[in-house]
């Protein structure tokens, strides 16, 4: 198993200003989006905890939350060699390369190469479909984020529940519709659903995404939280959301690597 912990990869430099955090994604293909922003600031990690980031993408639930929180440690498993690449180098521009570290690797696999109950706290923003729903993307990239054709739901409760400690959190979006089958899938897992927050586009719209955190051994009793609104009438971000970037903090870059890039890779102890 690889420990991507630098990246001597080339990529190219926007012309423009640079923003406090720099997030660097293939040109083609796989696109991050706002789920990891929602995500990220749903999450409240205390002190000192070892986060686990399932399905790490370019990596940044970890690195949101490794800015934040400073005394946090973030590890980001991802199976895609070009997207852990790219978690790797966004970790390294971004300066938190010794506190956010990504592995490439199967996320079902992540028990037998991590240490059992280790984490305080992991967070996913997996797949949302099931196979077959809905038309398959021809990128393998973006097929593999957006259905369950290589990690289910029933595989993220599992993996979880192996590698949090008791009283450990799970934290994800997910799409509202499936709320029941997360529960469930959680709670097969001995993972408790406490904490749960609708997402809707519009004040006036149905939710369409949810947020929930369960915790390993918790006791029965969910609250539920306040709708987040996405959306004023305008189509313009939130008060809330818009709170989430500052003024200005992101400016997102496709940046293709080098055809000669290389990766100082070391082995995970």
């Amino acid at each position: 198993m690889t420990l991507l912990t630098d990246s001597s990869s080339k990529f190219s430099v926007p012309d423009q200003d640079h923003s406090e955090l720099i997030l660097r994604q293939p040109e083609r293909g796989y696109r991050y989006s706002l789920d990891p922003f929602l995500l990220a600031d749903f999450c409240s990690p205390r002190r000192g905890e070892r986060i686990l980031d399932l399905g790490a993408g370019v990596g940044v639930i970890g690195i949101l939350l490794a800015r934040r929180h400073p005394t946090v440690q973030v590890i980001g498993i991802e199976r895609q060699p070009e997207l852990a690449l790219f978690a790797a180098e966004n970790a390294r521009v971004n300066a938190l390369d010794e506190r956010c570290r990504i592995i490439r690797g199967d996320l079902r696999d992540a028990p037998r190469f991590l240490p059992p109950e280790h984490f305080h706290r992991v967070v996913a923003n997996p797949p949302f479909r099931r196979p077959g729903s809905g038309a398959t993307p021809q990128d393998s990239g973006r097929a593999s984020a957006r259905q369950e054709l290589t990690f289910t739901l029933t595989d993220l409760a599992v993996t979880a529940a192996a590698l949090l400690r008791f009283g450990g959190t799970l934290s994800a979006i997910h799409l509202a519709e499936r709320l029941p089958e997360l529960c469930r899938s959680f709670e097969e897992s001995g993972l408790i659903p406490k904490r749960l927050r609708l997402i809707a586009p519009y004040a006036a719209s149905a939710p369409r995404l949810c947020l929930i955190s369960a915790i390993k051994g918790g006791q029965p009793g969910l609250c539920v939280l306040p709708q987040l609104v996405l959306h004023e009438p305008t189509g313009q971000y939130s008060r809330e959301v818009a709170a989430l970037f500052g003024a200005p903090i992101l400016k997102p870059c496709s940046a293709p690597a080098s055809r000669d890039t290389r990766a100082r890779q070391k082995t995970l102890t």
